[in-house]
């Protein structure tokens, strides 16, 4: 499998902290399907309009998918998208169904809650969940667009950092392997808008997709280990869950941030279970958020919270007056298992 190249023809390399034997995403059973496996009709001439050689010449090979190796990123849009500028074997542009946008396109929280603007505040928006659940695209993936796809990602992280360089580690063999390689190169990408634009929006997103598949994750765990009598109960079982739940989440949140240049226990704008200071009363208090990347919150809980919970209204007080707060809980409790809150005195 060929590596992504520069322009000039320079090989780019990368590091993408793939695991091929244990991806974090489950397929569909049959594995992905291959977009080139396309039925050739073998059309007969008749017996004396060419000759034996031709006749005995198999059918011509499909033509493999287009590249998205055209596809730029503008960082300085309001609303940044990529854009289709060739195709560079000369067919048309890759067609964009199977929500294949949402493995390389930086995204805002308003499209991932898209009644957001639109919802007084304090009330409940649902997440778009077809936005964070790769499983159908992943399935019609195959190795050369997953190859191409970690192109596009790997020009569009070199338009926002020039200098930016990733050490290879070669190219994974396991499609759950490639959409780590994308999932890592695409929080790279937003880690980059934060640190050479001052942009968070990408960052808000790629944390939420983190944290809410580490929580299904941790989920399934702790039921694992409380079913074989491993995990540590003090008040209830869904205490003991969820306090597994919460930790997991952090770690791996603190590790993905510090792999890509990010301090998350500092002053910064992203800070993963700080103190968040309310110094508007007469004694000074704080709250914990699970996560905090410039104006969001993010929770992760086994129960539902509302406007109403004081640990929420909390948060609004706090002195970095965060415009939203999200709600993670494990998809596997089913409803409206994530959600945001937009702040309650204004519209959002």
């Amino acid at each position: 499998m060929p590596r992504p190249r520069a322009a000039d023809g320079r090989e780019l390399k990368f590091n993408p902290y793939h695991d091929p034997d244990d991806g974090r995403f489950t397929f569909a059973p049959g594995g992905p399907r291959s977009l080139a496996s396309v039925v050739v009709s073998d059309k007969r001439r008749p017996k004396n309009s060419a000759s034996d050689g031709d006749r005995d010449k198999p059918p011509a090979a499909p033509e493999p998918p287009p590249r998205l190796t055209q596809a730029v990123y503008h960082p300085d849009e309001d609303n940044p998208l990529l854009r289709q500028v060739a195709a560079p074997r000369g067919g048309p542009p890759m067609r964009r169904g199977g929500n294949y946008e949402a493995l390389i396109r930086p995204m805002t929280l308003e499209q991932v809650f898209p009644s957001l603007r639109n919802t007084a505040g304090g009330a409940i928006v649902a997440v778009a969940d077809n936005l964070l659940d790769f499983t159908g695209p992943a399935q019609a993936l195959t190795a050369e667009l997953t190859n191409d796809l970690t192109d596009t990602l790997i020009r569009q992280i070199t338009t926002v950092d020039p200098d930016y360089r990733l050490e290879s580690v070669g190219f994974p063999q396991t499609l759950e392997g490639q959409m780590n390689q994308l999932n890592n190169l695409r929080f790279e990408l937003a880690a980059a808008l934060l640190r050479k634009k001052g942009d968070p929006r990408a960052l808000q997103v790629e944390t939420l997709r983190l944290m809410q598949a580490e929580a299904d994750k941790a989920y399934e765990i702790a039921r694992g280990r409380l079913r074989a009598g491993n995990l540590r109960v003090r008040l209830s079982n869904p205490e003991a869950i969820g306090n597994f739940i919460d930790r997991h989440v952090r770690i791996e949140l603190r590790q993905r941030l510090n792999r890509f240049g990010i301090d998350s226990a500092g002053k910064g704008p992203v800070r993963v279970n700080r103190r968040e200071n309310n110094s508007s009363a007469t004694e000074l208090t704080y709250r914990r958020p699970d996560a905090r990347v410039a104006n969001v919150a993010f929770d992760v809980s086994l129960t539902q919270k509302t406007i109403k919970t004081a640990q929420i209204r909390d948060f609004f007080a706090t002195d970095f007056k965060p415009s939203i707060v999200i709600i993670i809980r494990p998809r596997q409790l089913g409803g409206t298992y994530t959600y945001a809150i937009p702040r309650p005195e204004k519209k959002q």
